[in-house]
């Protein structure tokens, strides 16, 4: 599960930063993704990288949590 968490997000962060770093000099009327514009309104856009952001944050959490709990002995269990 380690493994999961740290991908998913890693690739919600990397996600966030392409909607960041490709609009950044894009006018609030519009929003670029992979080259595509997409038209909403700048509260949708801003609420919805915050709920990418609440995703990101609950997997950095969930990663951080089995890295600090694990134990020795829960490597080595077999199932």
């Amino acid at each position: 599960m380690k493994a999961f968490y740290l991908t998913a997000s890693i690739i919600f962060t990397v996600l966030i930063l392409i909607l960041a770093f490709e609009n950044i000099g894009a006018q609030c009327s519009g929003l670029n993704f992979f080259f595509y514009s997409i038209g909403q309104s700048p509260t949708i856009i801003i609420l919805g990288i915050a709920v990418i952001g609440m995703i990101t944050g609950a997997f950095y959490h969930a990663f951080l949590s089995r890295i600090l709990s694990s134990t020795p002995e829960d490597d080595e269990q077999q199932f």
